[in-house]
């Protein structure tokens, strides 16, 4: 009898790996990227992995919207959407929002998909994401085309190439300079039209883009009727139709039909016209692509006038007007609507202008203030150390009890300027130290973080409970460590005068870690509960302190992409809750 083998599950790392090959292999092989991630996205429902789960429909949104079938790329896509939403991811909302942009312009929603575009082109910018700006622009140069925007519409396709090569990135380039050579084309600049598409081919072969090169053929196919090398057309247009039906592309198929038709029509063979022409009409009525339709209509009203059939031309031209009529009144409104879009985009774009300079002045004093505090703070630690030496020596030579009283207030005074010039010097720290990533010890390090504060005078009358998950972590130690140094030493300040208790509770909560530190002490006045953050406030002078620990807590978890949350009732106790990303 045969052994039965164990079933072996693949590691996140090696899933993350297959969904990102499948999405590379979309420009080779779109059919083979959409079943590898719809396998994929049942792994990751299975693992109850919600993050990949959602990367995988939104790529799958973007699969679709190649493959022209709008409606299952808009349902994953929202999908995706609502869940980075509610996960606050950023790059994610990006993501999902391009998607659903590029399928709104597809679909003459002009206006719509612009807003979206600028969304994730600001998202992107922010994060200096060249490869998704490069795209995103590119996407947007194409809705100014379909508006007539000619300059504008250069001008964005100029930025986009601009972002690709910024990070060397040769089939993004040929993305923008398809698009770019068909400008040039439309305004009569023939020779630079077919220098940019041989650029552009030459870029989609280096990359093995095969779709993209379809893209540029087609573009290069246009030049050749124009030059009337009409045998070198009909092969670019061959080649292209091969390649949209491997791929799926159906739009790509009505418009390569569609030319076709014209090429064989220019050449003089009619009846290979006519042939090429229903083929892009019937592809184009069955899947609902009007602006492609009312072209074909268009071109078998010419083909009629050519063979001398006036009342096949007169119905077909009926049939054009009848569709181009309905496309016009669409995009009329779309139109309107698109250049208040435009507007409000430009305006976005002065306003994000302005808010990056006041931010530069803004980081530019920042640094200044951090330089002069690390500064200042290391001249006053010599004098300091030097009044606190000096305490001891008198503590040994001087017995007139009233001068000992006096010496005993000076040097509390001093120990509260040791605490702020070293708050200080760990704050300029935080904010400048390098990242340095580790495997993080919880147990070990709550320990050490408790045990660092024994000399505190009512430490050995608190109880501490510690309920610490074991799993993986690997952060930044210096900064996981003051997280816990100073929720734990602000628990202890405060802790209750009867039975107090300490509960550190640490554990892996989806994809995230949580920490989280509860006191039955003093709790916080709900009156301060939102300052209590803010650099040097202190809610009570009770309690010696700098007014620090809290700013720099945060600061702390900020570094880290963290969050942080209390929840207090005065005299009862506090709950200083962090979330980490895992």
């Amino acid at each position: 009898m045969a052994e039965v083998q164990p079933v072996v599950t693949d590691s996140i790392s090696v899933l993350t790996s297959k969904l990102k090959a499948a999405f590379d292999l979309r420009i080779s092989d779109l059919k083979q990227s959409i079943k590898i991630t719809t396998e994929l996205l049942n792994q990751f429902n299975d693992l109850g992995h919600l993050s990949l789960a959602n990367k995988a429909k939104n790529n799958l949104g973007l699969f679709f919207l190649i493959q022209g079938e709008f409606e299952k790329a808009h349902n994953y896509s929202i999908e995706a959407l609502t869940y980075f939403e509610s996960a606050h991811d950023d790059h994610g909302i990006a993501d999902a929002k391009y998607n659903i942009g590029s399928i709104y312009y597809r679909t003459n929603k002009y206006h719509q998909a612009l807003l979206l575009l600028a969304d994730c082109l600001k998202i992107y910018r922010e994060q200096n994401d060249f490869y998704n700006q490069a795209r995103t622009l590119k996407s947007m140069g194409t809705i100014y085309e379909y508006f007539s925007d000619q300059d504008k519409a250069v001008e964005v396709y100029e930025k986009s190439i601009e972002a690709s090569k910024a990070i060397h990135e040769r089939g993004l380039e040929s993305n923008a300079l398809n698009p770019l050579s068909a400008i040039y084309y439309k305004q009569g600049k023939v020779e630079l039209a077919m220098e940019t598409i041989e650029r552009s081919i030459r870029l989609k072969n280096e990359t093995k883009d095969i779709r993209g090169l379809a893209f540029a053929l087609y573009g290069r196919g246009k030049i050749f009727i124009k030059l009337g090398l009409y045998s070198k057309a009909i092969k670019d247009f061959e080649e292209t139709i091969l390649i949209s039906e491997k791929v799926g592309d159906k739009l790509g198929l009505c418009m390569t039909y569609n030319k076709l038709g014209v090429a064989y029509m220019e050449s003089g063979d009619l009846n290979g016209a006519k042939k090429q022409f229903n083929k892009a009409l019937e592809l184009s009525e069955r899947y609902h692509i009007e602006f492609i339709l009312f072209k074909v209509y268009y071109h078998l009203y010419l083909l009629a006038k050519k063979e001398n059939q006036p009342e096949r031309a007169l119905d077909f031209l009926e049939k054009h007007l009848t569709h181009k009529e309905l496309v016009i009144n669409k995009e009329n409104y779309t139109l309107i609507k698109s250049y208040e879009a435009v507007s409000r985009i430009e305006s976005l774009e002065r306003d994000a202008k302005i808010q990056l300079e006041k931010n530069q002045i803004i980081e530019n004093k920042n640094a200044e203030l951090d330089s002069f505090f690390y500064r200042i703070s290391h001249d006053l630690k010599g004098p300091i150390s030097s009044l606190m030496g000096l305490h001891n020596v008198v503590m040994i030579e001087v017995k007139d009890p009233v001068a000992l009283k006096y010496f005993e207030l000076c040097v509390n005074q001093v120990n509260r300027m040791n605490n702020i010039v070293m708050n200080l010097i760990e704050l300029t720290q935080l904010n400048h130290s390098e990242k340095q990533v580790s495997k993080i010890n919880f147990p070990r390090l709550v320990d050490e973080c408790i045990n660092s504060y024994s000399y505190f005078e009512n430490f050995k009358n608190i109880t501490f409970i510690k309920e610490i998950e074991e799993f993986e972590f690997q952060s930044e130690w210096v900064i996981v460590n003051t997280i816990l140094q100073n929720l734990i030493e602000n628990a202890i300040k405060y802790a209750a005068h009867f039975e107090p208790f300490i509960k550190i509770s640490i554990r892996k909560k989806n994809e995230s870690i949580e920490i989280r530190v509860i006191d039955n002490g003093q709790g916080i006045d709900e009156s301060h509960q939102a300052k209590i953050f803010n650099m040097f406030f202190r809610a009570t002078e009770r309690i010696k302190g700098s007014g620090l620990g809290l700013y720099i807590l945060k600061r702390a978890v900020e570094r880290l992409n963290g969050t942080i949350h209390l929840a207090s009732r005065l005299n009862e106790g506090s709950t200083f809750t962090v979330t980490l990303p895992a």
